[in-house]
């Protein structure tokens, strides 16, 4: 059964995309550039950047490397 993403998964969603774009933008990198290196769909990286999926685990590992950052980075929200 389907449920609804309580406001805290919700949240972390965003923050997690929020901190893609932005590690994205201070590499100099556009949306497909980032495609291209993490080998998913253009279209994925926007979903991730505006929080409207809840992404794997996988596809996360791949931003990051396409980032050249660790993974953990993509967590760190400064809180």
């Amino acid at each position: 059964m389907y449920r609804e993403y309580l406001p805290e998964d919700a949240e972390v969603m965003k923050k997690v995309g929020q901190r893609i774009r932005h590690l994205r933008k201070e590499k100099g990198m556009s949306q497909q550039d980032l495609a291209l290196e993490a080998d998913i769909p253009k279209t994925q990286v926007g979903r991730v950047e505006r929080a409207e999926n809840n992404t794997s685990l996988v596809t996360l590992n791949r931003i990051a490397n396409a980032l050249e950052v660790p993974l953990s980075t993509l967590f760190l929200f400064g809180e």
